[in-house]
């Protein structure tokens, strides 16, 4: 999962550095409100929480697909058809990220 927010001058969108898997999380990490500096404008800006918005990290699913290929591989030199199962990997990474992301985003902050 990505966090990203934009920047309201230049409508550049950039990724915001954290862990957090909810928005509490992150609430406790960064505030309420917090200042970024966009790196395309360089205009400082204060964002609240509820503007960041998740999305799904196309590399982790890349990484699931190679690691799914080369056990699929693996399992169908050693047993033979029973291999093709492993194929599901991705599948199951994509179907965890997906339920962050709608987690991430369906849950907002009152704002003060």
């Amino acid at each position: 999962m990505r966090l990203n927010t934009y920047c309201t001058s230049c409508k550049t969108d950039f990724k915001i550095k954290s862990q957090a898997t909810t928005r509490p999380e992150l609430q406790m990490e960064k505030g309420d409100e917090f200042i970024l500096n966009c790196n395309h404008c360089g205009k400082n800006e204060k964002k609240h929480i509820n503007d960041v918005k998740a999305e799904i990290d196309n590399n982790i699913l890349i990484g699931a697909v190679i690691v799914g290929i080369i056990a699929t591989v693996f399992l169908w030199i050693y047993f033979g058809a029973i291999g093709t199962v492993s194929v599901a990997v991705p599948l199951f990474v994509w179907q965890q990220q997906m339920s962050s992301v709608k987690t991430f985003n369906a849950f907002m902050i009152k704002r003060k």
